[in-house]
């Protein structure tokens, strides 16, 4: 797959034209690069993490920032974003009975996950909280259309699917991030590896 495609559509998508997921629905070659931008996206979120704990805290900084946030953080968020996608499928294939294909959800989902790249920019004093928490919310936008794209189904249909898969990322992630020993650094990438300095 030609890099300058990935990167315009990549462009286009920060533009809003969410006519990119109609054209990576239907492309067997773009599985690979979905992937890699969704793992891409998720290591990025964990940089910004990494990169908030460095900067904006006024406390110690925990031990293991690194591990936790950067790779097991990115890590854990990459692996549920997938399982956001499989649960998108099994509700839309399994609840509302529609035929839908599952490289197609991957597809269209993983250019969905752009956003979450976003979260990098965390470390910037006063406006971290934009980029904390914006990103997840364009992260469901972009879902619901990628998920409209790849499947026949009904509005309605397409953002309850949507929403369910989203609720599942979140809330695990979001355990996650509160339910590690806080002298060491939760685990969690963008705005689940600081949750827990608030929860």
């Amino acid at each position: 797959m030609d890099p300058n495609v990935i990167v315009n559509r990549l462009v286009r998508l920060v533009k809003l034209d969410t006519s990119v997921f109609d054209e990576v629905r239907d492309d067997p070659k773009e599985l690979v690069p979905a992937i890699v931008i969704a793992v891409a996206s998720a290591f990025l979120a964990g940089l910004g993490a990494l990169l908030w704990w460095n900067v904006v805290p006024d406390g110690p900084d925990p031990d293991s920032v690194f591990v936790n946030q950067f790779i097991l953080g990115s890590i854990f968020m990459a692996v549920m974003y997938g399982v956001a996608g499989l649960i998108v499928y099994v509700v839309m294939a399994q609840m509302y009975k529609v035929q839908v294909d599952l490289q197609a959800i991957i597809r269209t989902m993983g250019y969905a996950s752009f956003p979450l790249a976003l979260s990098v920019l965390m470390f910037i004093p006063i406006l971290w909280p934009v980029f904390a928490i914006v990103p997840l919310a364009i992260l469901l936008v972009m879902m619901i259309y990628a998920v409209q794209s790849a499947t026949a189904a009904e509005s309605n249909q397409v953002v309850m699917a949507s929403v369910i898969g989203f609720a599942v990322f979140v809330l695990i992630l979001g355990l996650i991030s509160i339910t590690t020993d806080l002298a060491k650094a939760p685990i969690g990438a963008g705005l689940f590896g600081i949750i827990s300095d608030y929860a």
